[in-house]
């Protein structure tokens, strides 16, 4: 291995990439002093999440005892509109505001109740803040700054389809939708008792729920731990070899790991591979850096972190096709310089098998690097490196 890759196919390795993804920087946007505190989901997820549903919650952090654990109701009507049944100094009242999800560089989505604008500061403009699901509890949070970069859990609850009774009578003349159903389960105005008189309303495991951000739980609600283990770290970066994922900004990045080295792709808008990166180890290793062949930044990432990567869960198109014609056996013509036209057939395992001409077969090793097919033969002088594209060309319509 060279000294100046890393390779996360041992568990140890893995642990070290978690800085690959974590803190962002000039690369992916700039977080304040709280720290890098990336929401769970994009912000389209949230969007399809909230429209027409409920988000029943409680204020945990609230300045008045009575209202903590006190349930709050917020109907978030599809055309932007937001209705509340709000708690507030000992009483209960109607309120009607706007809502929106925005897309964020710094925290890839910003939840806001109240004021307009595309990428506010929730340090400095109420109501702007990073939001938290968890696919399979249901739970939906978010989070605030407050004074000297420290986070705090705002609000925190859950996602149904329905009205609480108990909001119903608490404020009775709130213009709800007649197509909107009482839950006449939920009785209570305490948050816990509530959630005890009808678990089963929590809407879990909505579609595009399990496309979230590996270790974006939230700073305040990690309450000091760190966000991403070396475990689950690993198990991200093996199950996304070779599928697209896209950062904070909304640029589309394949990552793609090697026995002696492990790459990150940027692609265009066209899925061309635009430059690729090496993810380097720094500062004794509690950093990596991410060396791009072209652009002119290295951004580093710290170990511990959440990822500002989202995975989409789509195949690259390059892995797709060697996906396939390893399955299918199908042949690969490849140039192979001092032969004639040589056809391999490629395994899944990463070797391969060339054919001469005659009956022999030559066994070698292929593996993607930069965007290209790189193909070695035992005996052969030097490697071979096919554009993904040309590939595509010989290996049928459908892949590029």
């Amino acid at each position: 291995m060279r000294s100046s890759r890393v390779s996360v196919r041992g568990l140890a390795a893995a642990a070290a990439l978690a800085a690959m993804f974590a803190a962002a920087d000039a690369a992916w946007g700039q977080s304040p002093a709280g720290g890098p505190n990336y929401s769970s989901h994009a912000a389209s997820f949230f969007e399809e999440l909230l429209a027409g549903r409920v988000w029943v919650l409680e204020r945990p952090n609230s300045s008045l005892a009575g209202d903590r654990g006190t349930v709050w109701a917020h109907y978030h009507a599809p055309d932007g509109r937001l209705l509340a049944c709000a708690h507030l100094g000992g009483e209960y009242a109607g309120a009607e505001a706007r809502w929106r999800v925005v897309p964020s560089r710094s925290f890839r989505a910003l939840y806001n109740y109240l004021e307009p604008g595309a990428e506010p500061d929730p340090g400095r403009r109420h109501g702007h803040t990073p939001i938290f699901h968890d696919p399979e509890t249901g739970a939906l949070h978010n989070e605030a700054l407050r004074g000297e970069g420290r986070w705090a859990v705002a609000s925190r609850g859950w996602v149904q389809e329905s009205w609480p009774a108990a909001m119903k009578e608490a404020c009775p003349d709130l213009s709800l939708p007649a197509s909107l159903p009482v839950n006449r389960r939920q009785t209570a105005t305490r948050i816990d008792a509530m959630m005890a008189q009808d678990p089963d309303a929590v809407v879990r495991n909505a579609p595009g729920s399990h496309l979230r951000g590996p270790g974006a739980t939230g700073i305040a609600a990690a309450v000091g731990r760190s966000l991403l283990g070396a475990a689950p770290l690993g198990r991200f970066l093996v199950e996304n070899d070779g599928f697209v994922l896209t950062d904070t900004a909304g640029a589309r990045h394949v990552l793609v790991l090697g026995a002696d080295g492990d790459e990150l792709w940027l692609l265009d808008a066209d899925g061309g591979v635009v430059d690729s990166g090496l993810l380097v180890p720094v500062a004794g290793e509690a950093e990596i850096a991410v060396h791009y062949s072209r652009l002119p930044v290295r951004p580093r990432y710290r170990i511990g972190d959440a990822l500002p990567f989202l995975p989409t869960g789509e195949r690259f198109s390059a892995m797709r096709i060697t996906d396939r014609v390893a399955a299918q056996g199908t042949p690969v013509v490849v140039p192979i310089p001092g032969r004639s036209e040589t056809v391999v057939r490629l395994r899944a395992d990463g070797t391969l098998t060339a054919e001469g001409g005659g009956t022999e077969t030559v066994p070698g090793t292929w593996r993607w690097s930069r965007g290209e097919l790189v193909v070695t033969l035992e005996g052969a002088a030097g490697e071979v490196s096919i554009p993904w594209r040309v590939l595509a060309d010989q290996s049928g319509p459908g892949l590029r």
